[in-house]
């Protein structure tokens, strides 16, 4: 395989020219309870797919030369079972729609649902591109410093990934569910991979990893700036852009009401029980808040 590097925007674009051949899954390869086992294939658009199950939501662009997959969903369980049946799984959903070959995996974070089979797609032949900072965190978080399969291309910051027909745009905005997110856009589609930065269930700021509650509403305006008609999320079903406005307006809120907590007094103790977040649909641990504490009184 030969690979030309041109000048793109904020990092390289790689072309390829030459065609060349928090839970873990449970196993057993069967359909179990749904985001438990990997579930079917299904086309988003022309091109491309998604994975459901067995970890994070995992996105496939068809190109004419290979494929492009985001994210490779839980590691095997226990780490050093001889297969991955999720891998397995992710395999057979993609070959019932194409025989290429993967070429390139995108990482979104560094999480073990994320990245726990990074190695297999290696393993057969694949890239994995990623920030830096991923790979930084990956090797130091406990829960994926044993998960084999770091990124093999990394970028500091935006980064154009070309193959084939396809062009897929990866951006950092900065920190929020942790210090390593990155947003993969398919501008062709107009579809937006924003990983962990939009849930159905209460978010989770991951700040021993980086992650930031004050970066996280920054990240939604990143993601608001480009021309986007669906959002897919980490898990959980397509958002649109009027999803994606108003969790970030939520989101705006529970940072502005800590704030004021703060200025009014609340102490880092105090802090949880002074937030009202029942009408957010939102429920945190007295931890979130101390850690919030932290980043708010910190960044006066």
């Amino acid at each position: 395989m030969a690979i030309s590097h041109f000048p793109g925007r904020g990092g390289t674009i790689l072309a390829l020219v030459a065609l060349v051949p928090a839970a873990f899954a449970q196993r057993g390869g069967g359909r179990g309870a749904a985001g438990q086992t990997v579930e079917k294939i299904k086309m988003l658009k022309p091109n491309l797919y998604e994975i459901t199950g067995g970890g994070a939501n995992t996105l496939i662009r068809v190109t004419n030369q290979g494929l492009i997959v985001v994210d490779t969903k839980n590691p095997p369980n226990p780490p050093t079972a001889a297969e991955s049946d999720n891998y397995n799984r992710v395999m057979e959903e993609i070959r019932s729609v194409t025989n290429q070959p993967v070429k390139f995996v995108i990482n979104t974070q560094h999480h073990p649902d994320h990245v726990g089979n990074n190695q297999k797609f290696i393993d057969a032949g694949a890239q994995v591109v990623a920030l830096e900072a991923l790979k930084t965190w990956m090797e130091n978080d406990p829960r994926t410093k044993d998960i084999p399969g770091r990124p093999t291309v990394t970028f500091a910051k935006d980064y154009t990934l070309k193959l084939g027909d396809a062009e897929v745009r990866l951006y950092s905005f900065g920190r929020g569910h942790t210090g390593d997110d990155t947003m993969v856009y398919f501008p062709d589609s107009k579809v937006i991979m924003v990983s962990d930065q939009i849930t159905d269930a209460t978010p989770v700021v991951d700040f021993a990893n980086g992650g930031s509650a004050l970066g996280w509403t920054k990240m939604l305006d990143g993601v608001l700036s480009l021309d986007f008609e669906q959002a897919i999320p980490g898990r959980g079903e397509p958002k649109s852009r009027a999803d994606v406005q108003a969790f970030r307006a939520k989101f705006d809120t529970l940072v502005k009401r800590a704030s004021d907590a703060i200025k009014s007094g609340a102490t880092k103790d105090q802090l949880a029980s002074q937030v009202k977040t029942d009408d957010l649909g939102w429920q945190f641990q007295p931890a979130f808040f101390a850690s919030l504490y932290d980043e708010l009184t910190k960044a006066k």
